[in-house]
């Protein structure tokens, strides 16, 4: 609270009497900023306050991880008919004044965490004297990334088509906090102010993020540890919940494959960012990431943590995830056995690769709950193992290896990438891409891992309006799901929104 509003309250109590001194009080919020912005420990606090931002419910805390763009998706059964909203979401018509408002909720929130990370660039330059060892350029390249991050994820929901992109503004790129409306540019404005945010996060992190020399054990430490080894400052610790060096290349990666109507090298680009974290190695000579594969699903890990590239860190996952995937919890799918021709989890999922399947075994169970067991609830983020992975998934290596098979230019260099993703996740695999036509099974395919990999992390609905999925299936006698321009492009807020602190 400012306390200019401290000061009305004052002013009517005492009749007005000697009002103008209180009037000339600073406001609180402004007293703080200043604080805040004073020391090196103030500017890691705003970055943290824009990680919290970013675990809103509206936002990579629910709707835009398993919730609303699931449902957009339709990868939950809208149970109850009489749910006009979530019925909204899933037809694609979002004229429901309920899903509209949850929309728009998605809309200020995404650019709130801007406003965060907009106060530290606008001071951080300013106050670099202020900064030790690496501190300057990790919190100002982690600061960039999380405003490309953000930004390209309101592009993705509420941005044209990726191949019908026209000229016209379409959204604002917000760099200044400010009370004043930013006027929208143009999508190809809009994603070079992604990628210059992008490149120059890439520059500053190339040589100073410690996840560039140690390995992700060594940084994070255990229970048990006594000491940690390799750094000083537990600041420097757990990179891989943090937009590191490597989260940067990866959504480069990501940006990149959906910039490629624009122009053909950004195919490459893509690739070439891919192979880059695929490529990388801690200072032993140990890929810094790895596919998740059995042993890890056998342990408990459902979401694959060492291919975690970026994560969100959420303390109540377990209770979390229990409530809202568990038993008593909303989001669920139909009895997977039943044949009925839908691109339900039959589908997805086909019998004969349950057995191997990592994304499988375990991941869907029955509901015993009366009433409620012709449904199947998900185990992603549900906790087992007795060392909790208490972290949502950002970035994964999994989508790295999808990238580069989607952008290999051969059948051969296609299979010899998605050969290897599939041997760890135990997928079969075995002869390889339909000679017929191997770019069409290509494409197939990649839409099917995309949905199966990602489920209840957002991804799918994007994945669907990157390839302009018309139909699914579209060669089954029931269509399950329809895509088109009013589907996949979501209309911004009525109303536009102040990009500033509250």
């Amino acid at each position: 609270m400012k306390k200019i509003i401290l000061t009305t309250i004052l002013c009517s109590s005492l009749a007005f009497t000697g009002c103008k001194k209180w009037l000339d009080v600073t406001p609180e919020a402004q007293a703080t900023k200043d604080e805040v912005f004073s020391t090196q420990k103030g500017f890691r606090d705003a970055l943290t306050g824009a990680y919290i931002n970013m675990k809103s419910s509206n936002t990579y805390g629910g709707s835009m991880m398993w919730g609303n763009i699931e449902y957009m998706a339709r990868n939950w059964d809208v149970v109850s008919s009489s749910n006009t909203a979530l019925t909204s979401l899933a037809s694609g018509t979002y004229t429901d004044a309920t899903a509209r408002g949850w929309l728009d909720n998605t809309y200020a929130d995404q650019y709130k965490v801007i406003a965060d990370v907009n106060s530290i660039l606008e001071n951080i330059d300013l106050k670099k004297e202020l900064f030790t060892d690496n501190n300057y350029a990790l919190i100002k390249g982690e600061s960039l990334a999380l405003r490309a991050f953000t930004h390209f994820d309101v592009l993705r929901m509420f941005g044209p088509m990726p191949d019908d992109a026209g000229t016209q503004p379409i959204l604002p790129y917000v760099k200044t906090v400010t009370h004043q409306i930013i006027e929208p540019i143009s999508y190809q404005a809009f994603a070079q102010e992604i990628l210059a945010d992008l490149d120059e996060a890439e520059s500053l992190m190339k040589d100073t993020d410690p996840f560039t020399k140690y390995s992700m054990a060594e940084l994070n430490p255990t229970s048990s540890s006594t000491a940690n080894p390799v750094v000083s400052d537990d600041y420097y610790m757990y990179r891989q919940i943090r937009m590191n060096y490597y989260a940067v290349l990866a959504l480069k990666a990501r940006v990149y494959l959906w910039l490629a109507p624009l122009d053909p090298a950004n195919v490459q680009n893509a690739a070439k960012y891919a192979q880059m974290v695929i490529d990388a190695k801690d200072h032993n000579g140990t890929p810094t990431f790895r596919l998740g594969k059995e042993s890890d699903r056998v342990a408990g890990d459902y979401t694959m943590s060492p291919e975690h590239i970026a994560a969100l860190s959420v303390y109540n996952l377990d209770a979390t995830a229990t409530n809202t995937f568990g038993e008593s919890g909303s989001l669920q799918r139909s009895d997977f056995n039943v044949q009925d021709g839908f691109y339900y989890l039959n589908n997805l999922f086909p019998v004969a690769e349950r057995t191997s399947d990592v994304r499988w075994k375990e991941m869907w169970v029955y509901k015993t709950t009366a009433g409620s067991t012709g449904y199947v609830m998900y185990r992603k983020f549900i906790q087992r193992s007795s060392s909790p992975i208490l972290q949502v998934p950002l970035l994964r290596l999994s989508e790295m290896y999808l990238i580069l098979t989607e952008c290999a230019q051969t059948k051969e260099a296609a299979e010899a990438v998605y050969g290897t993703y599939c041997a760890q996740k135990g997928i079969p695999f075995v002869s390889g891409f339909n000679a017929t036509d191997w770019q069409a099974d290509r494409r197939n395919k990649m839409i099917r891992e995309y949905v199966r990999e990602f489920y209840a992390e957002g991804q799918t609905f994007f994945t669907y309006k990157r390839y302009n999925v018309t139909t699914l299936p579209a060669s089954w006698t029931s269509v399950y799901y329809t895509g088109n321009t009013t589907r996949y492009v979501v209309a911004k807020p009525d109303r536009e929104i102040n990009y500033h602190n509250n």
